[in-house]
């Protein structure tokens, strides 16, 4: 009795792993996160980016402390707080996503993109501004679907965001 139950009870495991091991990434579900947080951007809808980031997901972002540039980490939380309240201050927003790329890892468990963003605000005071960045994104399992975990970016010629 006591063999038959160890077969099984290894059996299941192995059929439990072999089950984990068939949820993979691919380029076609990296492409529908990045085109429904696009959407979501547009809309600025922070619920639904907040969706598609995963439960460690953080991202750096360049700040100034007095003359000294600094690159500061921020979590989710952080993040879409920091996206709702830039929201707040516009009365214009356009996004652009150009020049993606995704790669997938070979064990289909990783992904990165990489894009460059265009995006056109105006405050409330009317000035203008343009945003233009190089997009770096890293992707996960979480449960069954894919999840941004990082992003960095880097300011582009032609980005006209004050420092």
């Amino acid at each position: 009795m006591i063999k038959i139950l160890s077969r099984l009870l290894v059996g299941f495991a192995l059929f439990e792993s072999s089950a984990l091991a068939d949820e993979k990434i691919t380029s076609a579900g990296i492409s529908e996160v990045i085109a429904a947080t696009d959407a979501a951007s547009v809309r600025q809808d922070t619920q639904t980016i907040g969706y598609y980031l995963g439960e460690d997901f953080y991202k750096y972002i360049d700040v100034r402390v007095g003359d000294i540039p600094a690159t500061v980490r921020i979590d989710k939380e952080q993040y879409l707080e920091m996206i709702d309240k830039g929201w707040e201050m516009l009365d214009q927003y356009s996004y652009n996503r150009l020049d993606t790329v995704v790669h997938v890892a070979a064990d289909g468990q990783k992904a990165e993109s990489f894009s460059t963003i265009v995006e056109t605000v105006v405050t409330s005071d009317g000035q203008e501004m343009i945003s233009k960045v190089r997009e770096y994104a890293s992707y996960k399992l979480e449960g069954d679907r894919p999840v941004i975990v990082r992003i960095e970016s880097h300011t582009l010629v032609g980005d006209t965001t004050p420092n």
